[in-house]
C-alpha cells in the first residue's frame, strides 16, 4: 500500500478503479477538503445511491424489523450487557461478581428471554437476582467499556426523546454502530481507489449476513465489530494514500479505540498492520544490504503497521489487567461458568472450534428463525455455506495470481490471522475462566471487501451482487416469519 495512487495506475494488472478517480484525487492542502472527500467517496449520483442503498437501506431495515419483530432477550448474554450500560450511565464501572440491577431484572422478566427458563411475572412487587438464570449475576464486566459508554448518549435519546423503551431503546444503537461501520469500509475502499459498484457488492454481503444483522440487533459489543474493522481500514487506507506525521499517533489511537471496544477487535487491527509489513517487504531493493534492507523496513512498516499493532496490544494489554483488579470473584471458579465447565478442555477441542471463525456468517445462536420450517432452515444453510466458501475463497484469491495487490495480501492475511486468532482466543479463554471458549465465527465478514476487489470480469461481480440481493431478500423473508 505504499506506492502512490497516481504509480498504481501504469500497473499491468491494474486495480478495479472508478474511471472518474483521476479527477477527484484527495489533496489535504485544499480549501475545500470536504467538497473534494465528498467527490471522492461519491464521485457520481448512482455511486451515492448504491452507497445509500448498501450502507443504510439494507442494514437499518433489517436490523429494525429484526428488533420489532424478536422482543425477547437474546440468549447471548444481552441481560448483563443492557446491564453493563445502564451502570456506565449512572457513571458506575461494572464489576465480574456483581449481581444485576433491578432495573435489569425488570427488563428481563417483562421482555422475557429467548431460552425455556421461568422466570417471575411482570408485575411481581419484587425481584430477586437469586430467581434469574445463572444466579442474576453480571458476568459481562470483564468486556471494556468504550461500546457501552458511546452507547449511552445515544439511548438516552430513543429513550428520553422518542420515548422507546427498553431493550429496544438501547438495541436501535446497533443501527448506528453498523450504518457508521459500513460507511467507513465504503469511505475506504474509495480510498483504496475501488469503483463503487466493487465495494457495493462487498457491503451487501457484510450488511445482509445473517450474524451481522442479528449481533446489530441486540445489545452486545459485538455490535461494534463491523465499525472495528472499518475504522482500522479507513485511517490506514488514509495513511497510504496521503501519509505524513499524524500517520504514527492516529493509527496507534485508532488501534487502541477499536480494541476497546472489545479485546478480539484486535483481529483486524493485526490484519492489516501484517499487511502493512508485507507491502513494506516488497518494497525492498535486492542490492542494499541486510542492515539497509531491515533499517528501510522498520521505518516504513513502524509509522504503519507497528503503530496499529503495537497500539492494539497495548490497549489490550492494559484492559487485561484492569479487568483482573476490578473483579470480585476468582473467574476460574466463578459458579455463573459452570456451565462450561461439563466436559474436558484441550487444545484438540480448542483448535478444532477455532475452525468456526472462517465461517464469519454464522453465530452461536440461529438469528433468523429457521426452526419454523424445514424450508427456511435449508435455505439459510445453503445461504450461509455459500457465502463461507465465497469469503475464503475471496480472501484466498491472491494464491492463483502472480501480481499480488494489497487485497489479495489483506486476504492472505486474514484468512490465517482468523484461524491463529481463534486458537489464542480459545487458549486465553480455558486459561481465564476454566471453561469451553465456545468460539464461533463473527469476526471476519470484512473479507467481503478482498473478495469483490479480487473479482476480475463484470459476470462474476454481478453474480456477488445477486447473491447479496437475494441474501436480503431471504433476511427480509426469514425476519417477517411468524
Amino acid at each position: 500500500m505504499k506506492a502512490s495512487p497516481a504509480h498504481a495506475r501504469h500497473r499491468k494488472d491494474p486495480i478495479p478503479i472508478d474511471p472518474t478517480e483521476g479527477v477527484t484525487s484527495f489533496r489535504v492542502e485544499n480549501p475545500n477538503i470536504l467538497r473534494r472527500f465528498l467527490r471522492l467517496c461519491f464521485p457520481s449520483k448512482s455511486a451515492l445511491l448504491i452507497a445509500l442503498f448498501t450502507c443504510v437501506i439494507v442494514p437499518a431495515s433489517l436490523v429494525g424489523m429484526h428488533i420489532h419483530e424478536n422482543p425477547k432477550l437474546s440468549p447471548i448474554d444481552e441481560g448483563a450487557h443492557l446491564d453493563y450500560v445502564t451502570r456506565i450511565e449512572r457513571l458506575s464501572m461494572p464489576r465480574m461478581g456483581q449481581r444485576l440491577q433491578p432495573s435489569t431484572l425488570r427488563v428481563t422478566v417483562c421482555a422475557g428471554i429467548v431460552l425455556a427458563v421461568k422466570l417471575p411475572p411482570c408485575d411481581a412487587r419484587t425481584l430477586t437476582p437469586q430467581e434469574f438464570p445463572g444466579g442474576g449475576y453480571q458476568y459481562e464486566a470483564q468486556q471494556p467499556p468504550t461500546y457501552y459508554a458511546a452507547t449511552v448518549p445515544f439511548r438516552l435519546f430513543f429513550f428520553d426523546v422518542l420515548g422507546v423503551r427498553d431493550p429496544d431503546a438501547t438495541r436501535l444503537v446497533g443501527i448506528l454502530w453498523l450504518v457508521g461501520g459500513l460507511l467507513f469500509l465504503w469511505t475506504a475502499g474509495r480510498l483504496l481507489r475501488l469503483a463503487p459498484g466493487v465495494i457495493g457488492a462487498a457491503l451487501l454481503l457484510i450488511g445482509a449476513a445473517p450474524v451481522v444483522v442479528y449481533e446489530s440487533a441486540i445489545v452486545t459489543n459485538d455490535a461494534a465489530s463491523i465499525l472495528a474493522a472499518g475504522m482500522t481500514l479507513f485511517f490506514a487506507a488514509l495513511a497510504w494514500r496521503k501519509p505524513g506525521w499524524w500517520t504514527a499517533p492516529t493509527l496507534f489511537v485508532v488501534a487502541a479505540v477499536v480494541t476497546s471496544f472489545k479485546t478480539t477487535d484486535v483481529l483486524p487491527v493485526a490484519a492489516v498492520a501484517v499487511t502493512f509489513g508485507i507491502m513494506a517487504w516488497k518494497d525492498r531493493r535486492p542490492q542494499m544490504a541486510p542492515t539497509q534492507t531491515l533499517g528501510g523496513f522498520m521505518r516504513s512498516w513502524l509509522p504503519t503497521g507497528g503503530a496499529l499493532l503495537i497500539g492494539g496490544a497495548a490497549a489490550a494489554a492494559t484492559w487485561l489487567v484492569v479487568s483482573q483488579k476490578l473483579s470480585l470473584v476468582n473467574l476460574r471458579t466463578f459458579a455463573v461458568f459452570g456451565i462450561l465447565r461439563t466436559h474436558p478442555v484441550g487444545l484438540a477441542l480448542i483448535a478444532r472450534e477455532a475452525l468456526t471463525l472462517l465461517a464469519p456468517a454464522t453465530g452461536s445462536f440461529d438469528p433468523l428463525r429457521s426452526d419454523q420450517s424445514m424450508q427456511s432452515g435449508n435455505l439459510e444453510i445453503i445461504t450461509g455455506t455459500l457465502l463461507m466458501y465465497l469469503l475464503v475463497a475471496g480472501g484466498l484469491a491472491g494464491l492463483f495470481v502472480r501480481r499480488r495487490q494489497w487485497f489479495h495480501w489483506l486476504g492472505l492475511t486474514t484468512v490465517p490471522l482468523l484461524y491463529v486468532g481463534g486458537v489464542a482466543l480459545g487458549i486465553s479463554i480455558w486459561h481465564t475462566y476454566n471453561t469451553d471458549p465456545g468460539l464461533s465465527g463473527r469476526y471476519g465478514m470484512s473479507l467481503a471487501l478482498a473478495l469483490c476487489a479480487a473479482c476480475r470480469g463484470k459476470w462474476p461481480l454481478r453474480a456477488i451482487w445477486l447473491f447479496g440481493l437475494v441474501s436480503f431478500g431471504l433476511s427480509l423473508s426469514f425476519t417477517l416469519v411468524q
